[in-house]
């Protein structure tokens, strides 16, 4: 496939973020590691045949030269990684692109009254707007009506807002999740945060929670198994008080947990964009990953 310079570029840029997240620590913890490893399996063998593997201090720094770019190579934060599950059948892994480019279905986060208003109400450039313009050609009539109708089994939990100016005013329970699109191609929406009627969205912890939980459990009913990529919901206007790596990391604890109690996907695939490097450690987001699926 051929690829654009822009493309290129952007690429380039990508990489060199990931350079600025190799700490020297992780280097040279990985370089005890590694140089430590090599000695254990040597020294044995140049006990007993000295003839051989006598190679002296050139030897020593030959070894160390080695272990280090080996080190090097093993810091290098990576565009993707992924972790399985030892039960059941599922993986997560987490990703640097773009939440459209992935197959399966979609995880896109909502507010309590699923506005869809392009402008003050919902940015063009979050995740709900780039729905509207790649799904729908910014035919916000169309999805409302798409959201509307998969609403109706709803309609009895929810509350009308009298005093709110812009976009829409019949309130959902938080974690209300919807599906749109067909059985190949879910767009999983799910309700995570309160639009206040200054059109500012709040959200917390127990919200995000909640909404994942529900989420997973939509996921199961309708999913049919299949792939499912989620963006790190919450971390833009919702006003979580949280950092994008501790709601990344929610993430993946909500999913495993509910994964354990019963199947939920085949893979789970945490997108985040490349505009957001800058607040996410990725080496220290693969360890909890490591850490987290048992």
């Amino acid at each position: 496939m051929y690829t654009t310079p822009d493309k290129k570029f952007a690429e380039a840029m990508v990489y060199l973020k990931f350079l600025t997240q190799v700490s020297f620590r992780r280097i040279g913890s990985s370089f005890l590691s590694i140089f430590g490893l090599l000695w254990l399996l040597i020294e044995p063998g140049a006990f007993f045949f000295p003839q051989y593997l006598n190679f002296g201090w050139l030897g020593y720094f030959g070894l160390a030269a080695v272990s280090l770019a080996i080190a090097v190579i093993q810091s290098f934060p990576r565009m993707s990684v992924c972790q399985a599950l030892s039960s059941p059948d599922s993986a997560v892994e987490i990703k640097i692109g773009n939440l459209f480019d992935e197959p399966g279905h979609l995880v896109i986060g909502a507010n309590d009254v699923f506005d869809t208003e392009l402008g003050e109400v919902i940015k063009p450039s979050s995740v709900q707007g780039q729905f509207l313009k790649r799904l729908y050609g910014n035919d916000c009539s169309r999805l409302d009506a798409d959201i509307e109708a998969a609403l109706q089994g709803y309609q009895v939990q929810r509350t009308k807002e009298p005093n709110k100016q812009k976009g829409k005013s019949w309130r959902y329970p938080i974690g209300t999740t919807i599906a749109l699109g067909s059985p190949n191609k879910r767009y999983f929406w799910t309700a995570y945060g309160y639009m206040g009627n200054d059109l500012r969205v709040q959200s917390n912890a127990d919200y995000i929670w909640n909404s994942l939980s529900r989420l997973w459990e939509e996921v199961r009913r309708k999913g049919h198994g299949m792939n499912v990529a989620i963006p790190v919901i919450g971390a833009d206007l919702a006003r979580t008080n949280l950092p994008r790596m501790a709601l990344a990391k929610l993430i993946i604890l909500s999913f495993v947990i509910a994964s354990k109690k019963e199947f939920v996907t085949r893979k789970l695939t945490l997108v985040i964009y490349p505009r957001d490097l800058e607040n996410t450690d990725l080496p220290e987001l693969e360890d909890f990953l490591k850490s987290a699926c048992f």
